[in-house]
């Protein structure tokens, strides 16, 4: 059995093909996902929230406390409709966790 011999990290950055692919790929719709998120929520919300995944077409987005979870549950019916309207059509679902900083 032959072993790969190891890439150097600015290599697989550079050129990236396979699972690193997928993991840019995702990365850049997260980084899209973020200023869309930025755009429709107004400060001090948006200073508190982030999008961090997307799983099985549920965007997760990530709050700093349970305050900012609780104000953010009020608008999730109205960000998975601006989503959908804005190009993110396969979305079902926002799950809302808390990761203190």
């Amino acid at each position: 059995m032959s072993k790969k011999k190891p890439r150097e990290i600015n290599q697989l950055l550079s050129h990236p093909t396979g699972d690193v692919q997928v993991l840019m790929d995702q990365l850049e719709k997260i980084k899209a996902i973020n200023t869309c998120l930025q755009k429709q929520i107004s400060p001090p919300l948006s200073n508190h929230c982030r999008a961090v995944n997307i799983r099985k077409n549920a965007l997760v987005l990530a709050v700093d406390s349970p305050v900012w979870a609780n104000k953010l549950r009020f608008q999730l019916t109205e960000l998975l409709t601006f989503f959908r309207n804005n190009g993110f059509i396969g979305l079902t679902n926002i799950e809302i966790i808390v990761q203190p900083k």
